[in-house]
């Protein structure tokens, strides 16, 4: 649980939805990506699995600010167990900017890809 809070409120520091419409900064989005064995998110696997709360457009701009939040804040490597980067890792975050608890609306959890 700890690990996981803190994972959250490493991205939380680079996840900024001040520039989005205000329909994209009231868009929940879930975003997952692989993590290399070093703790770097792979750029080309961050992939939108849902959205609520907005349009598709929104949805797509929300993605985007999450996105970049992965990449920026995991360049040097997310501070991960090194058991869960030995194998394929792969995270599920929820992006949520009406959620007041857990690190400013982020949820993280990882799934072990097969």
């Amino acid at each position: 649980m700890g690990e996981k809070y803190g994972f959250a409120q490493e991205i939380t520091a680079c996840w900024n939805i001040a520039t989005l419409s205000t329909e994209a900064a009231a868009t929940t989005v879930v975003v997952e990506s692989d993590l290399n064995p070093d703790g770097t998110p792979v750029a080309s696997s961050i992939r939108l699995l849902g959205h609520d709360g907005g349009s598709e457009a929104a949805a797509g701009q929300a993605f985007e600010a999450a996105k970049r939040a992965i990449i920026r804040c995991g360049s040097r490597g997310y501070d991960l167990s090194s058991e869960k980067l030995a194998s394929d890792c792969t995270i599920v975050i929820t992006f949520d900017p009406g959620r007041t608890t857990s690190a400013v609306g982020i949820i993280a959890r990882q799934k072990i890809a097969h």
